[in-house]
């Protein structure tokens, strides 16, 4: 395939992980920002990472100070860039770039430096301050940058070899998760057959450290810049000094390849470790809301306890009031019962001549009680009427003291809660839980008045109808048997004022009588009948509606009452509620980021996978 196309090919694969990358870091910036308590220094990292995406591969020094960083950039770019010496030279880190002459910008704590050498083509060296500085903010910062590396070269002296520190640096550098190469200087003062040792001492070393093979390269930059300073370059002596090794793995087998896939995984290995660390945060977060998550649910528990027993009252109460009416049915039809005896007959029988010739109207003008206001004053029905309004009111106080009592227990409870909070949460709480400062009795208040109008029509019903209709009755007995009397009279003239009758016809004609009066009394009892079913159907409807009325105003009320301790207690319960839905939130998209980066980092892999035999060039800029 033609080196040019495969250049093309891999260009653009790269563009398109690039923009990707570009674009999830850009989301996890966003994650990010919602993650309480994140250090601020992983947030710089991963905005670091997004400016990494778009900047040169990054291969950085670093080493105890005096271990040669400065020397081997010099050698390497064959003359005296960087300063050297005994003490600490460099306190702040240098970036050097390709450029076409030198020059230098100083920004901050870092300084740029652009260089012609034909190796900052491939790669940007950086050099750092000493990991064992005596300015401890050198470490520091050394220890800000090491994120950002695609690369790293940890140079150590020969004659110091991985000593203790440097055994900690190893360790520390494979928690960054970077590539090291280890870089011996000064081997020049080393006897030839010494070298190897060194050599096999740092791979074993190493292996035990980083649990890898690291590229352990064995230099001398004295001889190194001796080689460059000579005209042609002493090739030689460069070879000898250990350089052309460095300068080969640059120029060749860093290749194109190899720098595309690490520059685009150090942004994808950063973002993968702060995404880790935000999930653990998140978690140690999520288990940490996990004790108040129980208290709301306590809360909400309590609160569904005081509803179930608020229920309990108000149905207690409703069947206190149903027994009320039906014992008002009970005695009012045991009273319409004994006002319609077969055996009171014969004075009902006269009291309808008094309603026909009028007396009984003339009486009731004196303000006399009526038959059924005395039969229903007997049997105590309006009492027991009575007693219906009165255990209405004894309901309303028992639920209102319930709600104010729960109320208050609740809002202790809950501010202890909040004490509980740690300063991160309770900081968060947005309102005041406290006992409510009114109390709305209007649901009870305002069906008051239909309540009332329902026991007063079941009290009309029983005098008003029941006179009403006793009268007719009586009406209609007294006729019946008037004219029960008249039939039997006129018959019997007629069966008299013949013949002398014979004895059967006389006890046929007294005995149809007889039948016809035993009739007409049987009547009062058949209307009692009727009366007493239309009774109790009539007060059952009043009694129906009544209940139905007040238990929905109660349950209202109970509504009202629920309410107000979950608005007593909202502040806490939604700073929880939103908290668990925030984090839960949260370590959803910082795991589907930290699958997108897995993916990225796949297609990484496959990048340096290629299908051509060729190394592809042309990524100098990337």
């Amino acid at each position: 395939m033609d080196t040019e196309l495969v250049s093309s090919k891999l260009l653009g694969h790269y563009d398109t992980i690039r923009r990707a990358e570009n674009e999830q870091i850009t989301g996890l910036l966003d994650v990010l920002e919602r993650v309480d308590s994140l250090p601020d220094p992983q947030m710089e990292q991963v905005r670091d990472a997004l400016f990494h995406t778009n900047h040169p591969f990054l291969m950085v020094m670093v080493g105890p100070f005096s271990s040669g960083k400065s020397s081997i950039i010099n050698a390497l770019l064959g003359e005296r860039v960087m300063e050297v010496g005994p003490i600490p030279t460099t306190d702040h880190i240098t970036i050097l770039r390709h450029g076409p002459d030198i020059q230098r910008t100083r920004t901050g704590e870092g300084e740029t430096v652009f260089h012609p050498s034909p190796l900052l083509r491939n790669l940007s060296l950086v050099d750092t301050p000493g990991l064992e500085s005596v300015f401890r903010t050198h470490e520091e910062l050394t220890r800000r940058f090491l994120h950002r590396a695609d690369l790293v070269m940890l140079v150590m002296l020969a004659t110091q070899v991985l000593t203790a520190r440097n055994l900690e640096y190893l360790q520390e550098l494979k928690g960054y998760g970077k590539r090291v190469i280890i870089v011996v200087n000064q081997v020049d003062v080393l006897e030839p057959e010494d070298r190897e040792k060194v050599r096999d001492f740092v791979l074993e070393q190493s292996r035990q450290q980083l649990g890898t093979d690291p590229r352990v390269w064995l230099v001398s930059a004295k001889q190194a810049m001796a080689a460059q300073q000579e005209t042609p370059r002493d090739e030689i002596a460069w070879d000898e000094s250990g350089f052309a090794e460095i300068e080969e793995y640059i120029l060749d087998r860093l290749g194109d390849v190899e720098r595309v896939r690490q520059k685009l995984e150090t942004p994808a290995q950063i973002s993968q470790n702060v995404i880790r660390a935000a999930l653990d945060l998140v978690q140690d977060q999520q288990a940490a809301l996990d004790e108040h998550r129980k208290t709301t649910e306590n809360i909400e528990a309590q609160i569904e306890q005081s509803r179930r027993e608020q229920q309990k009252t108000v149905e207690d109460a409703l069947d206190t009031l149903r027994g009320h009416w039906n014992e008002a049915i009970d005695q009012g039809q045991a009273a319409i019962g004994d006002l319609f005896q077969f055996s009171r007959g014969l004075s009902l029988f006269f009291s309808g001549l008094g309603e026909l010739l009028g007396i009984a109207r003339l009486l009731r003008r004196f303000g006399g009680q009526t038959r059924a206001e005395n039969a229903f004053e007997e049997y105590k029905v309006r009492e027991t009427l009575d007693r219906i309004p009165q255990a209405v009111d004894r309901l309303g106080p028992r639920l209102e003291g319930r709600d104010l009592q729960d109320i208050d227990d609740l809002v202790d409870y809950t501010r202890g809660a909040v004490k509980e909070l740690p300063e991160s949460l309770s900081g968060k709480v947005i309102g005041k839980i406290q006992t409510p400062l009114s109390y709305d009795r209007s649901f009870l208040r305002n069906v008051r008045g239909d309540l009332d109008d329902l026991v007063r029509q079941a009290q009309r019903f029983e005098t008003s109808r029941l006179d009403r209709t006793l009268r007719n009755t009586l009406i209609v007995l007294a006729l019946w048997e008037i004219l029960t009397i008249a039939l039997v009279a006129v018959v019997a003239v007629s069966v008299f004022s013949g013949a002398t009758p014979d004895a059967g016809t006389i006890i046929l004609v007294f005995g149809v009588g007889v039948l016809f009066v035993v009739l007409g009394m049987a009547l009062v009892p058949l209307q009692g009948m009727f009366l007493r079913r239309a009774y109790a159907n009539r007060l059952g409807e009043y009694r129906d509606e009544f209940l139905d009325k007040l238990r929905r105003a109660s349950e209202e009320l109970i509504a009202h009452g629920v309410q107000l301790r979950r608005d007593a207690t909202a502040p806490f319960t939604r700073l929880i509620e939103s908290q668990s839905e925030l984090l839960d939130g949260l370590r959803g998209e910082l795991q589907a980021q930290q699958q997108a980066f897995v993916g990225i980092q796949g297609d990484l892999a496959a990048l340096s996978r290629p299908k051509s035999g060729h190394e592809t060039e042309g990524l100098e800029n990337a």
